[in-house]
């Protein structure tokens, strides 16, 4: 393995790392082993938290790692710093970016300033996965955290593949059927799933289609789920459970349904087995029954979101994803060299694949853009995309 090096930060700023090989010997999830209290600790998107476990492998300073990435998924607690910094483990996107506001001693509603899920965590996040832009579809270059891209994504449509739905959609029916206009697609019913909440999937997702939390809650889309019991659909409880997102199990039984999914996540799954033997990670191999969508844009050809294995970065649905940090630590040095510019670790390490040098983020699926075409479709790295949270 080439493990991508920090170089000299400043020994003071790891004195608290503690030494790891190259790759843990145990598969990777949480940081391995959890008390390996590394200097940036990070919280939120299930669609990234493969990733960036394998770049926590990677990238080493001193030969010490420096990125411990907490998993969206599980139910036991989190601490991520060697003093107090236990807490309830921040799901999805929109909750690691909560749980980074607590850490700046921001008042997010859960116990007051400082607090996530009622525990104080002031100075326990350092940054956040998130695979949506919290200011939607309007970029801002002012805010109090930055978005700094590292790969590209595409969300597609994920159908049953033992089901009669097309294998290519436009993106008018799909947004038709969230929109509840449609219940058919090609003459053949069809159920659409709702993932989780604090879901960035599902932010970026309901962005495009054009559907609110607050329209959903109001009843203006009968056909969406918020039933997380399964129960047969009333004017209280829909029909279909939320899920947790780039699980496409939830499909298994259903030849109707379909459920927005990641392409990266998907590719990943495929290469589990190749991912654990390069990075010592583990891919959890959620793809059931499922299969993804050719879509076509309006006026447009179908485009796959997968085409010879890898992602096709022109897809339709494409974004960037992110981990965000405060806008006033974007120099801090480890923060810099980890996360900004070109020649950031996390757009540029790599893994040895018998004597080839592959991008890390690109063998879990992702597409890295070199080139800038505006600040939500950004080069890697680029520190000029911001929010309030």
């Amino acid at each position: 393995m080439k493990v991508k090096s920090l170089g000299k930060v400043g020994a003071a700023v790891f004195a608290a790392v503690v030494a790891a090989g190259m790759v843990a010997t145990p598969a990777a999830a949480d940081p391995i082993p959890n008390t390996d209290y590394r200097v940036l600790a990070g919280t939120g998107s299930d669609t990234t938290q493969d990733v960036m476990n394998g770049l926590g492998n990677v990238i080493t300073s001193g030969g010490n790692r420096v990125v411990a990435s907490w998993d969206a998924r599980g139910t036991a607690n989190i601490k991520t710093k060697s003093s107090n910094c236990e807490f309830p483990r921040p799901n999805g996107s929109g909750n690691g970016r909560r749980s980074l506001l607590a850490s700046e001693g921001e008042d997010i509603g859960q116990g007051g300033p400082g607090f996530w899920s009622n525990v104080n965590v002031v100075g326990c996040v350092d940054f956040a996965r998130s695979s949506s832009y919290g200011g939607g579809t309007t970029p801002s270059a002012t805010g109090a955290y930055t978005y700094i891209p590292f790969g590209v994504d595409a969300v597609a449509l994920a159908r049953n593949t033992l089901g009669d739905l097309p294998s290519n959609v436009s993106f008018a029916q799909a947004q038709r059927v969230y929109r509840c206009l449609d219940q058919s697609i090609g003459g053949v019913g069809v159920e659409p799933v709702m993932l989780q909440a604090g879901s960035g999937t599902w932010e970026f997702w309901s962005q495009r289609v054009g559907i609110t939390e607050q329209e959903i809650s109001l009843g203006d889309y009968p056909c969406l789920a918020a039933d997380t019991d399964g129960n047969p659909a009333t004017p209280a409880t829909p029909l279909i459970p939320r899920v947790q997102e780039h699980d496409g199990t939830v499909l298994n039984g259903f030849p109707n349904r379909v459920a927005p999914f990641s392409a990266a996540q998907y590719i990943a799954q495929t290469n589990a087995a190749r991912i654990l033997s390069l990075t010592g990670v583990t891919v959890a191999d959620r793809r059931g029954e499922a299969a993804l969508t050719g879509m076509r844009p309006t006026g447009g050809t179908v485009q796959q979101p997968i085409t010879g294995g890898v992602l096709n970065i022109n897809f339709p649905l494409r974004r960037d994803v992110y981990n965000v940090v405060p806008t006033a630590k974007l120099t801090t040095p480890v923060i810099a060299s980890t996360f900004t510019g070109a020649n950031a670790a996390v757009c540029t390490a790599t893994v040895d694949d018998a004597g080839v040098q592959r991008n890390v983020a690109q063998l879990f699926g992702f597409g890295i853009r070199t080139t800038f075409a505006s600040p939500l479709e950004a080069n890697c790295g680029y520190t000029n995309l911001r929010f309030g949270s």
